[in-house]
């Protein structure tokens, strides 16, 4: 439908704020604010369903999903895995556990009406905010290791405890820096404005 190689894929604009509240949102509705290890296939598979009864999962032999560990399929809500993956996931390797959990972003944002394709000016790249990629990847490591339970934890600890890749350890703990970084500095600011002026 698409065989436009200089089309790409521009999604309705998220940042990483918004899109680590609806990880934290769906963790609270799951009573999961504060479990490290994200159950991302019992989810997939038994909560999910039942939530939204026209999602399901189907697990393909490897040979019918060339080239793509996994995938979501809006139009049939349905996220289609390959065995190996599947397999893997089910015995906790995080790379299987972050393409799930990659689908599952893709899920939540994704759909055929938030999801265009556009022609970019020549030199131009999708900015951050509208790749739908990038937000399918910044919403899988703020489910599977989200920042307000990896504080004072090293990346090996946090790959252990939450599942996840040591990549995905390390830039959730740069991204928690940033954070208290902007509260120390907005905690200065108000307090250099409040203090009497000399």
């Amino acid at each position: 439908m698409h065989g436009d190689k200089s089309l790409v894929r521009l999604a309705s604009p998220r940042d990483r704020n918004s899109i680590r509240r609806d990880a934290y949102l769906l963790r609270l509705k799951l009573g999961l604010k504060d479990t490290p290890y994200f159950p991302i296939v019992e989810f997939l598979e038994n909560v999910l369903p039942e939530i939204d009864t026209s999602f399901h999962i189907e697990v393909l032999e490897d040979f019918e999903l060339l080239g793509v560990q996994a995938e979501y399929v809006p139009s049939f809500n349905v996220i289609r895995i390959k065995n190996s993956v599947y397999e893997a996931a089910v015995s906790g390797y995080w790379w299987a556990r972050a393409t799930l959990a990659h689908e599952l972003g893709h899920y939540y944002f994704h759909d055929e009406k938030s999801v265009r394709y556009a022609k970019l000016d020549a030199c131009k790249k999708v900015p951050p905010d509208f790749d739908p990629e990038r937000q399918a990847n910044v919403f899988a490591a703020e489910l599977l290791a989200p920042i307000h339970l990896i504080d004072g934890m090293s990346e090996r600890e946090i790959g252990r405890r939450c599942g996840v890749s040591y990549e995905i350890a390390k830039r959730q703990l740069r991204v928690l820096e940033r954070i208290k970084l902007r509260k120390q500095n907005k905690h200065l600011l108000k307090k250099k404005r409040s203090s009497p002026k000399a």
